[in-house]
This record gives C-alpha cells, sequence and structure tokens, in this order.
C-alpha cells in the first residue's frame, strides 16, 4: 500500500473515530500517530492518540478502513468504563 493510500485512510478514520470518542465517551481524541496493517491481512488501522486532559494515557482505536467503522477502543480503565451507553444496542 502507498504512502498516498495510507494517507487517505488516516484523512477519512481521523474525523470518524474523533467524533466515535466524542460521541461515546464526551471527550476530545487527539491522534498522535498511526499504523496500517498489510491489507493481505485484514483491513485495519490503528489510531494512537489520547484525551484532551490525559495526554499521558494512551488509547488506541481500530478502524475498519473497507467498511468505515470503528471497531474497538482501548485505553486506560477509567477511560473505557466511562463509555455512554455502556453497550451498543444491536438493530434486529
Amino acid at each position: 500500500m502507498s504512502t498516498a493510500d495510507q494517507q487517505k485512510i488516516v484523512e477519512t478514520a481521523t474525523p470518524i473515530s474523533t467524533q466515535y470518542i466524542k460521541q461515546y465517551y464526551n471527550a476530545e481524541f487527539v491522534v498522535t500517530s498511526h499504523d496500517v496493517d498489510n491489507p493481505s491481512i485484514h483491513s485495519r488501522l490503528y489510531l494512537y492518540g489520547y484525551v484532551t486532559g490525559h495526554e499521558d494515557e494512551r488509547i488506541t482505536v481500530s478502524y475498519n478502513y473497507d467498511t468505515q467503522e470503528v471497531l474497538s477502543v482501548e485505553g486506560v480503565g477509567w477511560f473505557i468504563d466511562s463509555r455512554n451507553p455502556k453497550k451498543e444496542i444491536s438493530s434486529p
């Protein structure tokens, strides 16, 4: 995957991921770096960063760049526990 392709993925994923953190965690996510998995493995991007006010605690957002959706959020316990709503509501 070219650097330009990776940059395009990051430019698409960043606003989706920051909005996800704002919606479900009521926090501002600041992206500091990223990794893109080899497409032959799976279509995943990892955005690394922190939430404003907690610059020393790393948050990782896993993002599927084929479906353009956040797969998971990892980080310190207090932050993960602050998710609202606590569980996803599955649609029929």
